[in-house]
């Protein structure tokens, strides 16, 4: 893989194109090692990790204790407060997703995000992180007012419909651009196992009035 297109050095950039971030969240945290990860670009960044799996619990605590600026929350970020979701687990529990195939259902709360922000008191500017396997326009549906103060979201995209409500990359780029965010970097494209065909990649966007794309020029 071309070091261009890694994750670190994506975060990076973000540094370095100026970019504003006070709070991270990190929606799909698993484990919370991206969050860790990521803390070396921004250390004195807020992190906030949205899972779902009781079995990611402990890791996540192990992080907490260790980090004063990390806190975790288990549950399916969604558009409804308090409600429940029907999660997926696949075997491997890195594939779960709600709405998925192939695991076993599990009923998971549900919380918005911008009520998890309210409650946890963060500041913006934010950057979400989404790793939510085709299950981002109900969150989107429950961040309107973390939206507002948003400056970056990274998100794992698809060139399938990995499930029945999920959108392909182009989609998810035009919905973006209806909330008032543009592509602005790529990060680890992969083809699938079964064929060699594309199969996802991770986005990031930035707010479509950014500097960045006040010039349109190659060099």
């Amino acid at each position: 893989m071309d070091v261009t297109f890694a994750m670190p050095t994506a975060i990076q950039r973000i540094v370095e194109h100026g970019i504003p971030i006070r709070s991270i969240i990190d929606i799909g945290a698993s484990d919370g090692t991206w969050s860790v990860k990521t803390m070396v670009t921004f250390p004195r960044a807020s992190f906030l990790a949205i899972e779902p799996l009781h079995e990611r619990q402990e890791a996540l605590e192990r992080v907490k204790q260790k980090t004063d600026n990390f806190d975790y929350v288990l549950c399916v970020a969604g558009d409804k407060d308090r409600g429940e979701a029907t999660l997926i687990v696949s075997e491997d529990l890195d594939g779960s997703t709600v709405d998925g195939v192939g695991g076993k259902p599990r009923t998971v709360a549900t919380r918005t995000i911008d009520s998890i922000v309210a409650e946890k008191a963060l500041a913006g500017p934010f950057f979400l992180k989404f790793d939510t396997h085709g299950y981002e326009i109900p969150i989107f549906a429950g961040a309107k007012d973390t939206l507002v103060k948003t400056n970056v979201i990274f998100m794992e995209v698809y060139n399938f419909n990995i499930t029945q409500h999920s959108l392909r990359f182009p989609e998810m780029c035009s919905h973006l651009e209806r909330l008032g965010f543009r592509c602005y970097d790529i990060v680890e494209p992969r083809l699938r196992r079964y064929d060699k065909a594309f199969w996802q990649m991770d986005i990031l966007f930035t707010r479509s009035d950014s500097r960045i794309f006040s010039y349109s020029e190659y060099k």
